[in-house]
């Protein structure tokens, strides 16, 4: 490769590809964001169109309770969902709430 930007490029996508939990990050955000095209697209086929941020409170319940997410550090999830991280503290004590009042 003689574009020595492109070096830098190439160089940089394999680092980060290397660390798991930047992989891990990354699939996650795919993850969601195809969870929210799924629902979009399901209400507009209904004839309603549900706001952004109810589609993003769903996605964050999601990770809260989905096993392989759910142990996440807060901060992580709120990255990958593009939400504040008091968002996430907020809902995860909500969700304990509820869990613990069945």
């Amino acid at each position: 490769m003689t574009n020595p930007a492109l070096k830098v490029a190439m160089e940089s996508l394999e680092a980060v590809s290397a660390d798991k939990e930047a992989r891990e990050i990354a699939r996650l955000r795919e993850k969601a964001q195809h969870h929210w095209a799924s629902e979009i697209n399901g209400a507009r086929q209904e004839g309603k169109v549900e706001g952004k941020a109810d589609t993003t409170l769903a996605n964050l319940r999601a990770m809260l309770i989905y096993p392989a997410t759910r142990d996440l550090a807060n901060e992580v999830i709120a990255g990958v969902l593009g939400v504040d991280v008091d968002l996430v503290v907020a809902e995860r004590h909500n969700l304990e709430v509820k869990i613990g009042d069945e």
